[in-house]
């Protein structure tokens, strides 16, 4: 696996659909965020789906402020070697190395 997880995304965009089905599957089954103190307080609120993979898919609909975050014990998170945290609220690895290049917040 890359070590960039930034570049590793870009070539995932050559996925077809089917297999970008199956990395999302995947990874919302490693992921801990419907455990999370910040997103405990929409839990429920929106589909389930919804609770899953906020590093992958960006941040949350419902979430409006930010608690305790969990990422940096996620397991995914560390297979996946990423940087950022508090995914649900501030966007997916890759949005937030955009914002970080780019010099946006």
């Amino acid at each position: 696996m890359p070590s960039d997880y930034f570049e590793m995304m870009l070539r995932s965009l050559n996925l077809t659909s089917e297999e970008r089905e199956m990395v999302v599957k995947k990874r919302k089954e490693q992921c801990i965020c419907d455990i999370c103190p910040t997103y405990q307080a929409c839990k429920g609120e929106k589909g389930e789906d919804e609770a899953f993979a906020f590093c992958t898919l960006g941040a949350s609909a419902c979430i409006e402020t930010e608690g305790e975050c969990l990422c940096s014990t996620c397991p995914l998170s560390r297979e996946m070697g990423l940087a950022f945290s508090f995914y649900c609220t501030r966007g997916s690895e890759t949005q937030q190395k955009i914002r970080d290049v780019i010099g946006m917040k």
